[in-house]
């Protein structure tokens, strides 16, 4: 029975064919209404599926279409139970109500490179791609799902030394018109409408997101993060992700360490500063903060207070944004001798508005842009950054992200000397990205550890 197939009969079986199109038009409009003529359009392609889903004249041809609809309809989980790729987080649920229920399929087994492994910061991993600190490693359950699904190095979601709700939503959406890189660093402006869609498994996709750096209170956070590290295999290497922020009572780098010692605590083994993060509301104003590592001087007490805070056994990793040569070239050689890793990038800080020229994200008009949008951003980090260790020498190993939409933008990082490669908008938008950048280049991909 194929994949369409399937899934036509978990939804005559729930009853869920005759409300289809409602639901959908509900998922649409959710936090902005289309233009009129695009919204008929929509109702009408909805409405003339669940015409064909109700007479069993449904196709594979259906499928595209099917996918978006469910999604937005609420209904990914019967698409995972078939195996048809859905994005991985519903955008229309809650930050919270998302932490514990990843919504795409997860495979039966775990993809392996055979016995290969690679060197990343002191550990042999199965693979060297993963995912970064963002939502889709919100809490144990996401780890679990993309461990399962293949990647070997994971960030856990920044935490912080105190609750932060998020962003109110929308908090993540396609960006479907921006389907090319952009030139390095270039600023963007983005349009991106909430009903937006990019089929799941497309090289091309880019998304926005607004979420804040939302983290839950310390005493929850830990014990999730305690289950994630156990969660995790051998050959596999959970990082998590921590930031710090100054307020009337505590300075900025002694709650990075405090932070980074509640980490330490509840048993992470590497430890990643996020020093690059483009969507922190910033409460004196009415906008958005730069991310701190444009200022190289608190970058680097940031650091060295963590460092010194932490145990010599737990491994430091600097998490930066996209950095201009001159920046990049008096930042990287002062982080060398205080880390054994350095991330990058995050998303580019961009003004994102919807066709009607509001902003997507009310009241925020800069949020953060990533996959395919920013590649050559990324690739030209990679690159720099690795000239530079080559010419510090002081070793600190490379983790690289942005626009890895396939197993080719994946190859391009790692060619570039990046030592492990994260996905965050690719993992998003196909469950199975893993899995195929291990099919590619598992048995060939070079730099692996003799065993």
């Amino acid at each position: 029975m194929s994949a369409t197939a399937v899934v036509r009969a978990e939804l005559v079986a729930r009853g869920l064919v005759a409300g289809l199109p409602e639901a959908f038009l509900a998922g649409v409009t959710r936090f902005a209404r289309p233009p009129q003529p695009e919204l008929d359009a929509l109702a009408a392609a909805a409405r003339g599926l669940a015409g064909r889903l109700a007479a069993g004249d449904l196709g594979d041809d259906d499928l595209p279409l099917l996918t978006r609809v469910l999604f937005l309809a609420g209904h990914a989980g019967v698409l995972a139970g078939a195996g048809v790729p859905t994005p991985a987080y519903d955008v229309l649920r809650s930050y919270r109500d998302n932490l514990t229920t990843p919504v795409g399929p997860r495979l039966a087994r775990r993809p392996v490179a055979g016995g290969r492994r690679w060197r990343v910061l002191g550990r042999d991993v199965g693979f060297p791609i993963g995912v970064p600190a963002c939502v889709l490693n919100g809490g144990e359950e996401w780890v679990r799902h993309f461990a399962a699904n293949g990647y070997s190095v994971l960030t856990y979601k920044t935490v912080r030394s105190r609750a932060h709700e998020p962003n109110a939503q929308p908090n993540w959406v396609f960006a479907a018109r921006q389907t090319q890189p952009l030139p390095p660093g270039a600023a963007a402006e983005v349009t991106a409408d909430p009903w937006d869609w990019v089929p799941p498994g497309s090289p091309e996709v880019s998304t926005v997101n607004s979420f804040g750096v939302p983290s839950p209170a310390p005493d929850e956070w830990m014990a999730d993060l305690e289950r994630s590290l156990a969660a995790v295999d051998d050959d596999q290497l959970l990082l998590v992700s921590v930031m710090g922020e100054a307020d009337a009572a505590t300075g900025l780098v002694e709650d990075f360490a405090r932070t980074a010692l509640l980490a330490q605590e509840a048993g992470a083994t590497v430890v990643e500063l996020n020093l690059s993060c483009p969507n922190t509301l910033d409460p004196a104003a009415s906008g958005v903060r730069p991310p701190l590592c444009l200022d190289a001087d608190a970058t680097v007490a940031v650091v060295e207070g963590v460092r010194r805070a932490l145990d010599d056994r737990t491994a430091l990793v600097a998490k930066l944004s996209w950095l201009d040569a001159p920046r990049l070239a008096a930042l990287a050689p002062r982080l060398a001798p205080l880390v054994e890793g350095v991330a990058g990038i995050n998303t580019l800080q961009s003004r994102v508005r919807r066709s009607d020229g509001e902003p997507t994200f009310p009241g925020r008009e800069l949020a953060g842009l990533s996959g395919a949008a920013v590649r050559d951003s990324a690739l030209d980090f990679t690159r720099r950054l690795v000239a530079l260790r080559e010419a510090g020498g002081r070793h600190f190993d490379v983790l690289a992200m942005g626009g890895v939409t396939d197993p080719a933008s994946f190859a391009a990082l790692h060619d570039a000397g990046a030592d492990a490669v994260q996905s965050a908008s690719g993992a998003f938008a196909d469950p199975f990205l893993g899995r195929d950048c291990i099919a590619a280049y598992g048995g060939t991909l070079p730099r692996s550890v003799a065993r």
